[in-house]
């Protein structure tokens, strides 16, 4: 398996893993999978969603950083529980968006 970045107007927004680059394109081309309805209601630190359902997906390998930020999110997921290598959870179907979260507003508990 090789780690893959899905690219939208020039900016890798998800790293995600396929055997080759078939499998990549497939993955990403796929109109009744997951991950394009995922990249169309999430959204990016601008409010917009990741994808506009029209703008062309790229794939290509990801850069070793890119890679080494999967694995450790991926890492992280089977310490945490949310990866069940017990329950046969497939590590390797483990997606990582490549995007920064809009900051959460703290508030203080008035007593």
């Amino acid at each position: 398996m090789n780690t893959y970045v899905a690219i939208i107007n020039g900016k890798a927004v998800l790293a995600f893993r396929a055997e080759d680059d078939d499998e990549a394109r497939a993955i990403i081309d796929d109109e009744e999978g997951s991950m394009r309805s995922d990249l169309k209601v999430l959204v990016g630190m601008d409010g917009k969603p990741l994808w506009d359902g029209e703008s062309a997906i790229e794939a290509r390998e990801a850069t070793a950083a890119q890679h080494a930020e999967w694995k450790q999110s991926r890492d992280q997921a089977i310490g945490d529980g949310e990866i069940d290598l017990d329950a046969r959870n497939n590590p390797d179907e483990w997606n990582v968006y490549l995007i920064s979260a809009p900051p959460t507003r703290k508030f203080r508990r008035k007593n």
